[in-house]
């Protein structure tokens, strides 16, 4: 859990979720723009907070040791105060959600949502900039979506489905549900696998009978994409 610390206490998070898109400008000025098609991986930039006191912080450090720029780690926004990120929009409860499962017809940028709650038809099952988790990823809906009277709602989302879903799944969206075994621990909310690029060195700072840990820089994580 230690990354997981390191998300609770940061100062500040910087995240990525653009597309990879090259510009070029003419010589008359019109510019043209070409897309190459990735899995669009989330990256964070996790500023932590200085002042942490050593003597509090060393199972911390032996974790981050441990797994180094080598290991997958998790990074579960709803149990830390950046809860707001990943927050639902919609008008299901956690229980509804939980209930809900996703479906096999799932493909490409769209999310098929099954096992729907009795709701009323213009009611909203997602925001458009809600998270949606299926397996070990997650997939921002660049729509909003009502119940509608159908069994199914087709939820369109930002990114290609990563793997193939072939059995349903029980739902995670936003700050609600259980995901899949990540490592063999499961979480609530949104939750994602990263690897970090840069990991910073850290000072100790002396104080009283111990220290203050300051760090050099920024963690700065990329989602692992299998």
């Amino acid at each position: 859990m230690s990354l997981q610390s390191i998300l609770a206490i940061a100062e500040s998070v910087g995240i990525m979720d653009q597309r990879f898109v090259g510009q070029t400008i003419s010589r008359n000025q019109r510019i043209v723009t070409s897309e190459y098609e990735t899995v669009v991986p989330f990256a964070f930039e996790m500023r932590p907070m200085n002042y942490l006191l050593y003597s509090q912080s060393r199972e911390i450090l032996n974790v981050l040791r441990i797994n180094d720029k080598a290991l997958t780690q998790y990074l579960s926004f709803a149990s830390t105060g950046w809860e707001n990120y990943i927050a639902y929009q919609g008008d299901m409860t956690s229980g509804e959600i939980a209930a809900c499962e996703w479906q096999t017809a799932s493909a490409n940028k769209l999310l098929v949502l099954g096992s729907l709650p009795s709701m009323g038809a213009g009611e909203f099952i997602v925001k458009a900039g809600d998270f949606c988790q299926v397996d070990e990823h997650a997939y921002i809906a660049t729509a909003d979506v009502v119940r509608g009277v159908g069994s199914t709602v087709d939820i369109p989302v930002h990114r290609n489905l990563i793997a193939e879903l072939l059995t349903t799944q029980t739902a995670v969206i936003g700050q609600y549900g259980t995901t899949i075994s990540m490592d063999d621990n499961t979480y609530t909310g949104i939750t994602f696998p990263v690897i970090l690029r840069e990991y910073p060195t850290y000072m100790l700072m002396p104080f009283a009978n111990d220290s203050y840990i300051a760090w050099n820089g920024s963690f700065k994580a990329f989602e692992a994409v299998l």
